[in-house]
């Protein structure tokens, strides 16, 4: 009797690699597999809240990964909660070189285009340098930022200042109006890292990391 052999082809993954070098690495970091949602699942445990980027609140192209902590692709995200307490502080880690912005932005600001700023919702530091806000080129730092380096961002109601690893920018808004939130954009390639907590630097004198709303009523 003859004998039949079932023969499967594996797929090899590295002709794509070079395509969608910026979108892996998003995912970089990852130990194994498991990390990509391959693993045997799980009994889901209940989380506390923690503050990240908002998956409602992002560009029609935006990936968001590691939790909401980190964001590629093209357009803008808002964090999931806006900044109620009087002296906030986060810090953005740019994990690879492209176009990209920080800063903060209302509900209203627009995170469809490149560069935010050019909207009356959006406050931006912008990896050329210049920080924006309505259309208009506020500051432009000299200094830009490389990969590795840390961006803080402080916000008082009174001023939004940034800090490159550590060291105060003195480049800050003054016009800053209404309810907003830690706001990011990439393009370009860039990948950002958004922390809100653990910080590498320390904060500002006075100044903490962003509290939920809910922690606020309860301190």
């Amino acid at each position: 009797m003859p004998k039949f052999f079932i023969v499967t082809t594996v797929t090899s993954f590295s002709g794509c690699v070079s395509s969608m070098a910026s979108i892996f690495c998003c995912f970089r970091g990852c130990a194994s597999f498991l990390d990509l949602g391959f693993a045997t699942p799980t009994v889901p445990t209940k989380k506390q809240p923690v503050i990240a980027l908002d998956q409602q609140q992002i560009g029609q192209e935006v990936v968001l990964v590691k939790d909401g902590t980190r964001i590629c692709g093209t357009g803008g995200a808002l964090g999931n909660t806006a900044i109620m307490q009087d002296k906030a502080y986060f810090e953005v880690r740019l994990q690879q070189s492209g176009v990209w912005g920080i800063g903060l932005g209302s509900e209203k600001a627009d995170l469809n285009v490149i560069p935010m700023g050019n909207d009356a919702d959006s406050w931006v530091m912008c990896s050329d340098g210049y920080l924006r806000h309505n259309k208009e080129e506020m500051h432009r730092i000299t200094q830009l930022p490389q990969e590795g380096d840390t961006i803080g961002v402080s916000y008082n109601h009174i001023e939004l200042n940034f800090y490159l690893n550590g060291q105060k920018l003195d480049c800050p808004f003054t016009n800053v109006r209404g309810q907003v939130y830690p706001a990011v954009y990439v393009d370009d390639g860039a990948v950002l890292d958004i922390v809100f907590e653990n910080f590498v630097r320390d904060p500002p004198p006075g100044f903490d990391k962003i509290m939920l709303e809910q922690s606020l009523l309860e301190t």
